[in-house]
């Protein structure tokens, strides 16, 4: 059976409709410093000693330290609400669509960050909410405000009005190995503050999550056990700080089958800092498009953007970076986790194999470019974009067998516009774009490579050639 990454929202809501309406930047100078959400963090006293450290074995540290730190978010969704097509849930909890047509209302967790009530958890838990509710573990209720989302990185930063709170304070991916003890802390299948433990099982996992987004690409892989309720809660060491936020398990079945995801604690602190100073997340651009190398040390540089950032500081095709700052790059999946990490306009160094050599350049990246014509270089990245994978028609056995004079076979169906916005599946064959006849790869290029917004796809399964579905999704 096919398995896939399931995320893990009670009682299985949404897996993301579209991308969240992240609120706009605002960069004007705050009229106090600004402080992290480490910063805060620091400033209150640890009200217990340090922990015992891995040798004891024991894990009542840890637990009794965090699990005051970690809520449940309740999340109402109007009347009718669906999730969008390719939801797994919907095969798994269809009974909750059928009930009726009062509101909808998931369950999942949060974990507190600072005693004044910024709590961090997924999206998906929260898009599409027409309201939100916070309990504390001493059964509080409160009614969550949200700073900001980011849906490339299924993470969402919510406030409740509340000072004393307990909180769960940062750790360090870095301070973590696999075969590291940790511990999952949320509410699964209802079941408040539940703890699992587990070992770390990969420490950046890429499970093509983020496949036609900006991400999330890369997880710390436990064996924790986790189910639908986890989503939101907190993944810690064993001194009981944290190291990642639970997001999904990979499954056959849709219920835990060996192994669970969060997102890492470094990006976690990136992004709601972000969230909290700007309202959405700053992403950098270098301005480069590069690929894996075959011994995973690095990646490799194929063109650059003219006059980019990478340009401008002296990096030429051919290269090959090694390391952003102090992070080593081996493959493409740490090349996007170290620039989610950078803002723009702030100093980097790069550092790459030239010709045998290796150079240290300083580089200032720009802000993401959001234009698809600079995004949209080649088909492939164009079909990455939309979300599938196509095939041309060739064989006029097969275009007399549908009555057709060409066409583009779907192949496959992964996450990007399509996937998101509309019900395409693999065997459906592209006829039109935009009413306009597409039979080949470059044509589907040259309709959609420079296209903004809507785009209307028309073509015929095979099972039903005479039957034209029209499918319409946003560039």
């Amino acid at each position: 059976m096919l398995q896939k990454l399931i995320l893990l929202l009670f009682p299985g809501l949404i897996m993301i409709s579209g991308y969240a309406q992240e609120k706009k930047m605002n960069i004007s100078s705050p009229a106090v410093p600004f402080m992290s959400l480490e910063q805060r963090q620091m400033a209150v006293r640890e009200p217990l000693p340090p922990g015992p450290g891995t040798d004891s074995g024991n894990f009542r540290y840890a637990a009794a330290k965090c699990l005051p730190g970690v809520v449940r978010v309740f999340s109402t969704y109007p009347p009718g609400y669906r999730p969008a097509f390719g939801d797994p849930f919907l095969d798994i909890y269809n009974e909750l669509w059928q009930h009726g047509a009062g509101p909808a209302r998931g369950r999942a967790s949060g974990v507190m960050l600072t005693d004044d009530g910024y709590i961090v958890t997924n999206n998906h838990v929260v898009q599409n909410a027409v309201s939100l509710e916070v309990e504390l573990p001493d059964q509080r209720t409160y009614t969550a405000q949200v700073i900001g989302t980011d849906s490339a990185t299924d993470l969402a930063l919510l406030r409740i009005s509340e000072k004393g709170l307990p909180f769960i304070r940062f750790g360090s991916r870095d301070n973590i190995a696999e075969g590291d003890w940790v511990l999952a802390i949320g509410n699964p299948l209802s079941l408040t503050s539940t703890v699992t433990a587990g070992i770390v099982s990969a420490r950046n996992r890429n499970i093509n999550a983020g496949e036609g987004t900006d991400g999330p690409f890369f997880f710390i892989q436990t064996d924790a056990v986790m189910n639908d309720g986890s989503s939101g809660g907190a993944l810690v060491d064993i001194n009981g700080r944290l190291i990642g936020i639970n997001t999904g398990i990979i499954t056959p079945t849709g219920a835990y089958a060996g192994y669970a995801f969060a997102i890492p604690v470094e990006v976690v602190k990136k992004v709601c800092d972000d969230l909290l100073q700007y309202g959405t997340v700053l992403r950098a651009y270098m301005g480069v498009y590069a690929g894996n190398t075959a011994n995973a040390r690095g990646v490799v540089l194929d063109s650059l953007v003219w006059n980019g950032p990478a340009m401008n500081a002296g990096l030429l095709p051919q290269d090959t970076i090694i390391q952003i700052n102090d992070m080593q790059i081996r493959t493409m999946t740490g090349f996007h986790e170290a620039m989610l990490l950078q803002r723009p306009g702030e100093n980097i160094t790069v550092q790459v194999r030239r010709n045998g050599a290796r150079l240290s350049l300083p580089l200032v990246p720009d802000s993401q470019k959001e234009d698809l014509a600079l995004r949209i270089r080649n088909l492939s990245a164009l079909l990455r974009h939309i979300g599938i994978d196509v095939t041309e028609i060739l064989s006029q056995k097969r275009k007399d067998q549908l009555n057709i004079d060409g066409g583009l076979e779907v192949t496959r169906v992964f996450r990007g516009k399509a996937y998101w916005s509309t019900g395409m599946e693999p065997g459906f064959v592209i006829l039109f774009v935009n009413d306009k006849p597409v039979h080949s790869k470059d044509a589907l290029f040259r309709l959609l490579k420079s296209h903004k917004g809507k785009v209307l796809v028309s073509g015929i399964f095979p099972e039903y050639p005479s039957l034209l579905h029209h499918y319409t999704f946003s560039l």
